[in-house]
C-alpha cells in the first residue's frame, strides 16, 4: 500500500460487479474524489468515462489486457488507461492502471504545430523565388531593368530564408546550452536605454514616441548585456510593428522582490486571448502578425535567454488596446 501511495500512475482495483476495492491518491486526484466517496463504489460513479467503463468491460469479458488513450474534459486531462485481468491472483477482479499523459500530448501538438508552421514560412518565399525565377528566364532577361527589379526581389527572399536558418540555429544552440553567457553586474537603465537607442530612430519614422520609465536607483541585475539587449530589441521591434503611428511604447523596469521586472507596452492592435498563451513557441504568429514578416522566432528565442538567465517571460494584452510583455532577471548579488 506504501507503494500505491507514492505512484504517479492512478490505480484501482475492480471487482466482479464493477465496485471499487481499491484506489490510490493518483486516481482520486485524477477523476477528482476520495478514498471515501470511491471505495464499494461503481465505476461508472467513481470514473464518469464511457470509455474507461469499456475498458473493463473488454478486459473481463476477454481475460486480456486492454489499452486505451482517453481524455477527461472536465479535468483537461488526457490518461492512457489499462485495464489487466487479475486472473487467479484476485478471481474476478481487474487492475486498473492510468497514467497522465497530458504533457506528452501537449508536446505532440506543439511538434504538429511547429511542422506545419515550418512549412508555412518556407513555402510563401520558395514560391515567390520559383515566380521569379521563370519569369526572368521567360522574359525578364531581355528587359535589364525589369531583370535588376526581379533580382533584387530575389535577393529579399533569400536574405529572409537566411535569417531564418540563422534564427534556428541560433534557437537551436540556445536550447542545447551551447551559448555560454556571460554574466555580469548591470545597471537596468542601461539595458534599456541600448536597447532603445538601436530602435529609436525606427519608431521616429514610424511616428511612435518612444519613452523609457526607469528609477536610477534600482539595484543591478546578472545578466549578459548583449543578449539580453536581444531580448529587449526583439520585444520593442515587435511594439513598433504593431502599434499605429501615433502611439506610445514605454519600456519599464521595477523592483520585485528579489528581481527586477523589465517591460515593455504598448497601445497597439493588441493580441486575442486565443493567441496570448502561445506566442513564444517557434514559428507561431498570431493574426496579426501573419502579413507583418518575421520569421517567429523572435519570442521564442527571447523567452530562452530569459530562462538561461534564471529569469521568467510573460505577456498581458487586451486586443485593440495594446500590449505588454514583461521579463523578470535575477539580482545581482
Amino acid at each position: 500500500m506504501a507503494v500505491l501511495e507514492q505512484l504517479s500512475d492512478g490505480v484501482l482495483i475492480v471487482d466482479e460487479q464493477g465496485l471499487v476495492q481499491l484506489i490510490n491518491p493518483a486516481a482520486q486526484r485524477i477523476f477528482g474524489t476520495t478514498e471515501d466517496k470511491a471505495m464499494g463504489q461503481s465505476i461508472v460513479k467513481v470514473l464518469r468515462q464511457y470509455q474507461l467503463i469499456e475498458l473493463w468491460k473488454q478486459a473481463r469479458e476477454t481475460g486480456e489486457s486492454q489499452l486505451i488513450p482517453v481524455e477527461i474534459p472536465t479535468k483537461r486531462l488526457f490518461v492512457q488507461g489499462e485495464a489487466i485481468p487479475l486472473g487467479e491472483t484476485l478471481p474476478g477482479s481487474t487492475l486498473m492502471v492510468f497514467q497522465d499523459i497530458s504533457h506528452v500530448r501537449r508536446l505532440e501538438t506543439v511538434r504538429r504545430d511547429f511542422i506545419s508552421n515550418i512549412s508555412h514560412e518556407l513555402r510563401t518565399p520558395l514560391a515567390s523565388l520559383k515566380a521569379l525565377t521563370e519569369t526572368l528566364q521567360e522574359s525578364a532577361l531581355d528587359d535589364p531593368p525589369a531583370a535588376r527589379r526581379f533580382l533584387t526581389n530575389i535577393e529579399t527572399e533569400v536574405d529572409a530564408l537566411s535569417l531564418m536558418v540563422q534564427e534556428l540555429v541560433e534557437l537551436s544552440r540556445i536550447e542545447s546550452g551551447k551559448v555560454p553567457l556571460q554574466l555580469k553586474s548591470v545597471l537596468p537603465e542601461e539595458l534599456l536605454s541600448e536597447a532603445a537607442e538601436r530602435l529609436r530612430l525606427q519608431a521616429e519614422r514610424s511616428g511612435l514616441r518612444l519613452i523609457i520609465d526607469c528609477p536610477p536607483e534600482l539595484p543591478t541585475v546578472l545578466a549578459d548585456p548583449p543578449r539580453m539587449e536581444q531580448v529587449i530589441v526583439n520585444l520593442l521591434h515587435n511594439a513598433i510593428k504593431f502599434t499605429p503611428s501615433g502611439g506610445e511604447i514605454r519600456l519599464s523596469a521595477l523592483l520585485e522582490d528579489d528581481s527586477v521586472v523589465f517591460s515593455v507596452s504598448d497601445n497597439g492592435v493588441g493580441i486575442s486571448p486565443e493567441d496570448l498563451p502561445r506566442i513564444f513557441e517557434r514559428f507561431y504568429k498570431a493574426d496579426r502578425a501573419r502579413s507583418g514578416g518575421g520569421t517567429g522566432l523572435g519570442l521564442a528565442i527571447s523567452r530562452h535567454l530569459v530562462e538561461a538567465h534564471s529569469g521568467k517571460i510573460w505577456a498581458e494584452s487586451t486586443e485593440g488596446i495594446g500590449s505588454t510583455f514583461y521579463f523578470s532577471l535575477p539580482l545581482a548579488q
